[in-house]
């Protein structure tokens, strides 16, 4: 398979944002691993929140609306009120790979922050694009 894009959309090659961050890291004089999640912007409209605090503020908020979803879920199941079974499934399948997700990112940054804090080395966020182009 070739990267070329398809009907005049660009292609998006597998592994983009880890080598962004294998970038940034070997900038920095960092590991991946001290680095933690990707802290640029590339092809988000939003600044990201990606501090621990903010990657756990995220998790925090996300884990509640997510309970509210699973107990009205369950509720409906109970009353046997079930209407639509398509977006009771859709609803559960998010809840059960967004929660896990947000705290992974959250635990992978926590993990950073300790290793960079050990080895008395700083981060500087990333200000603008760092592609190589091939």
């Amino acid at each position: 398979m070739s990267d070329a894009p398809e009907h005049g959309r660009p292609s998006r090659r597998k592994g983009f944002y880890k080598r962004q961050i294998e970038l940034e890291a070997a900038k920095q004089g960092l590991t991946v691993e001290e680095y933690g999640v990707y802290k640029g912007s590339v092809g988000s409209a939003l600044k990201p929140v990606n501090s621990a605090g903010g990657l756990l503020f995220l998790a925090v908020l996300i884990s509640v609306f997510s309970s509210v979803v699973v107990v009205a879920g369950v509720g409906l199941l109970i009353d046997n009120k079930v209407t639509n079974w398509v977006q009771l499934i859709i609803g559960f399948a998010i809840v059960l790979f967004t929660v896990p997700t947000s705290w992974a990112y959250y635990l992978k940054e926590r993990k950073a922050v300790r290793l960079r804090r050990a080895s008395g080395k700083t981060l500087q966020h990333p200000t603008r694009r760092s592609i190589v182009r091939d």
